[in-house]
């Protein structure tokens, strides 16, 4: 089965890592790509101002690798763009 054919627990599953790991990961790269998009730069403009590839920014936003890609990764994409983060605690259900 490709991997884009499958739901997040069964790719969590096949890579051996956290569903939620998972999950968190595809929100913030939802995210980078629309704030990408949204600022009018392209893939090689970001790349060049986070020193990496246009290539890495590419499979960073496909989803490829997703459990490789490092949070830090992610979280220097997003302030490059002009996000701050900051940690919270979750709502009572």
């Amino acid at each position: 089965m490709a991997w884009k054919e499958m739901t997040v627990e069964e790719l969590a599953s096949n890579l051996g890592v956290n569903v939620k790991e998972v999950q968190e990961k595809q929100k913030l790269i939802q995210l980078i790509t629309k704030a990408r998009k949204a600022s009018g730069l392209s893939q090689a403009s970001l790349a060049k101002k986070v020193g990496v590839s246009q290539s890495r920014i590419a499979q960073i936003e496909s989803g490829v690798g997703t459990s490789r890609v490092t949070f830090d990764v992610l979280l220097n994409l997003l302030s490059v763009l002009g996000y701050d983060f900051k940690i919270v605690p979750k709502k009572a259900a």
